[in-house]
């Protein structure tokens, strides 16, 4: 019998490259497993979370800012924002090209907003602000080819009056990195208080931002809210801004450069805060570009600047009642001391002149204020010292922050010998006492500071806070102790300014008032040269403070007018308008 055999060889070696081959298949399907479950695992978690839900951001309505009057100073108007889910994009450059093309948002802008945008998973990025309502049409016709576009519809803020009350209500501000970190619920683009009330009071205004997350179809189209979370509105605040005073101190100040301030003299309550040249804050709200910025910050005019409460200036001759105050109550002098003034001084070696160069002749308390004699009050500085006019000058608040609420309110500065070693690295020389007794040398003084150190002569001697929102309990006023017989005689003074034959404010001789005008020198006069003469920069800043009635006042005015050149040219008639309004109304 035949054996026959069967050779298994070209078999087996079939079987082992096919097995190899199965080996490698599988190897190569494990590694590709791998990559997609552990290396990238994170990047396709987060896209099959935006394939099937979005997280819809609900920013918080800010509650309402209100005059005294319940006149709007800060609302919110409806608005259409578009955002933009990148990891839904099936092609972002398409995307960003196609959001170009509808005029909505620049290219190259959007482009490096999605670059240094941060990792937030499910966050949408705020493509545009403000929709119009052709834009918003515009983007719903073409949702189905652009799933990753939505089209939420919120609120704006909106200032009604633009630059009218800018400083004292404030702007708004995108929250910076710390702020994000601190609240996962915030948006890059979510706007809180930059400045002013909306800074101080951003807590009370901002309120409770919310979230949503809803399941979206392929097309972008929403299915249905899995969570939500709502947002709490702010709450809305009355502040103490006249609007109307506000807007009678504005027409009367003009294109000048300066402030106004008002403020009741019994309580503090502020009434008006002006400064000039003002901003729209109704620019932040949106996205204000780089060179928008600039422009406004290096706008020589300072339009960011607050100069009610940041602007610190030469007081000139509307810090002589406060002197004449020291001086009664140092038993220095008395309403019947007179000085003769030839038109200048020589005192530690070195002549002061006075403003009126033949001289005001014989002069007592009373017609030292009518006519602001400057020797008068030379010969006082010099008995006084500089120790006890500083002393005088804190007691009245100047020389720090008057406690209005604003962290950005600037002190002053009262020059003492102490400051001068410390900060100039300099002695004190005996003649800068007679320098600061007319308000020049150093000393500097807010708007704010003023009104409120005349308020304290015209309500008989309290020194108040000023607030703009009615504190509770309401701050004690500060009982300066002052003589009412020698309270007195200063206020009959500053009467005779207005009403006195020789007065330096008679334009307000019209109404029941007492004040005083200054002019803060700026630039060193050379004989025979005048302000007018001078360089709009270089010529003096013109001062006015006073209040009406005399009796039972109502209001402070202080208004300063940069580079104006005399206080009662100039100055005193914006406060005339104002005061003239406010009487005309009735109170409360």
């Amino acid at each position: 019998m035949m054996e026959i055999r069967e050779d298994l060889g070209p078999v087996r070696r079939n079987a082992a490259v096919l097995l190899a081959v199965m080996l490698v298949c599988l190897l190569i399907l494990l590694l590709r497993m791998a990559q997609l479950q552990i290396v990238e695992s994170e990047t396709w978690h987060r896209r099959a979370e935006n394939n099937r839900m979005r997280r819809i951001p609900l920013p918080a309505q800010r509650g309402l800012i209100y005059d005294r009057r319940g006149q709007a100073l800060a609302d919110n108007v409806p608005t259409w924002d578009l955002l933009l889910f990148p990891d839904e994009a099936r092609d972002l450059d398409d995307t960003v090209l196609f959001i170009a093309q509808m005029g909505i948002a620049d290219a190259s802008e959007l482009r490096g907003r999605l670059h240094s945008r941060p990792l937030a998973r499910l966050a949408p990025l705020v493509a545009a602000e403000d929709l119009s309502w052709e834009q918003v049409a515009k983007v719903r016709a073409h949702q189905s080819d652009h799933p990753e576009l939505a089209v939420l519809g919120g609120f704006r803020r909106s200032y009604p009056d633009g630059g009218l009350t800018a400083h004292v209500i404030g702007h708004l501000r995108p929250v910076n990195q710390q702020e994000l970190d601190a609240d996962p619920t915030l948006d890059p683009t979510t706007l809180v208080g930059a400045t002013g009330v909306e800074a101080a009071w951003e807590r009370f205004l901002g309120g409770r931002h919310g979230e949503r997350y809803v399941v979206v179809s392929a097309v972008g189209q929403q299915q249905g809210v899995v969570r939500e979370e709502p947002a709490v509105p702010g709450h809305d605040l009355g502040v103490t801004i006249d609007l109307d005073l506000q807007r009678v101190a504005a027409t009367a100040l003009g294109d000048a450069a300066g402030s106004v301030v008002a403020l009741e003299p019994d309580t503090g309550a502020v009434r008006v805060l002006l400064s000039a040249p003002a901003f729209d804050p109704n620019a932040f709200v949106g996205r204000l570009s780089h060179q928008e910025w600039r422009q406004l910050a290096e706008d020589p005019g300072h339009p960011l600047q607050d100069r009610a409460l940041q602007g610190v200036y030469p007081p000139g001759s509307t810090i002589k009642p406060f002197f004449a105050v020291a001086g009664l109550a140092e038993h220095l002098i008395d309403a019947s001391t007179s000085v003769y003034c030839r038109g200048s001084v020589v005192l530690y070696g070195h002549p002061f002149r006075c403003w009126r160069r033949s001289g005001h002749g014989t002069v007592t308390l009373g017609r030292s204020l009518e006519v602001s004699c400057d020797v008068y009050y030379y010969l006082l500085g010099q008995r006084l010292g500089i120790s006890d006019m500083a002393t005088w000058l804190h007691r009245f608040g100047f020389g720090r922050p008057t406690g209005i609420g604003f962290p950005t309110e600037g002190g002053g500065l009262v020059g003492t010998p102490e400051w001068s070693r410390r900060v100039r690295g300099t002695p004190w020389y005996p003649g800068e006492a007679v320098s600061v007794s007319i308000g020049q040398g150093p000393l500097l003084v807010t708007p704010l500071q003023l009104a409120r150190a005349y308020a304290a002569l015209a309500n008989g001697g309290r020194l108040v806070t000023p607030y703009l929102v009615e504190p509770t309990p309401r701050p004690a006023t500060v009982d300066l102790g002052l003589d009412p017989g020698q309270l007195a005689q200063v206020t009959q003074g500053l009467e005779r300014v207005i009403h006195g034959a020789e007065g330096t404010a008679r334009s307000l001789a019209s109404l029941p008032a007492a004040g005083k005008t200054g002019t803060a020198q700026v630039a060193r006069l050379q004989e025979g040269v005048s302000s007018d003469e001078l360089a709009p920069e270089l010529r003096h800043h013109a001062w006015f403070v006073g209040w009406a009635p005399v009796e039972h006042p109502r209001l402070v005015v202080a208004v300063i007018v940069e580079h104006g050149g005399g206080g009662g040219a100039v100055a005193a008639p914006v406060a005339r308008a104002v005061l003239e309004a406010a009487l005309a109304t009735s109170p409360g």
